[in-house]
């Protein structure tokens, strides 16, 4: 056999190896899709509960709930199989709110921008000139 030069069945096997790849891509894509909306019930419940007690310092039910369902996605990411990934999942969702809503924290793994469901009246002042520039700026550097 020539140099550079490929057999057939290894042509043919390469090759479908990269056609499965896509497929398999998409496939992972669709389990994940699923596997997340498995928990709208969840997501629901969480936003109920945390809207009943909080309204008057978030901007909207719908912000509070896109909020949980982020928080809900990086807690199926961070679940390592041990124990039951529900209940560690409405662990994470009541911690990560509580730590945002009373403490002021940001959600988690979200470190560039003020990604928030409160009203900016219940920021905390130290935060308040970094949310102004961002918000208010007239683009010009001082």
């Amino acid at each position: 056999m020539q140099q550079g030069k490929q057999n057939p069945f290894e042509e043919q096997f390469g090759q479908e190896e990269q056609d499965q790849q896509p497929a398999a891509k998409s496939e992972d894509i669709r389990k994940w899709h699923e596997k997340v909306l498995s928990y709208k019930n969840l997501v629901r419940r969480w936003t109920a509960y945390f809207w009943g007690i909080n309204k008057a310092f978030l901007y909207s039910y719908e912000d509070l709930e896109q909020t949980i369902w982020y928080i809900l996605m990086v807690g199926l990411k961070e679940f390592d199989g041990r124990g039951d990934e529900e209940q560690f999942l409405n662990w994470y969702i009541r911690n990560k709110v509580v730590s945002i809503m009373m403490y002021g924290k940001k959600p988690p793994k979200c470190t560039h921008l003020p990604f928030t469901p409160i009203r900016f009246d219940y920021v905390s002042p130290d935060e308040m000139a970094e949310v102004n520039e961002l918000f208010y700026s007239d683009g010009e550097d001082d």
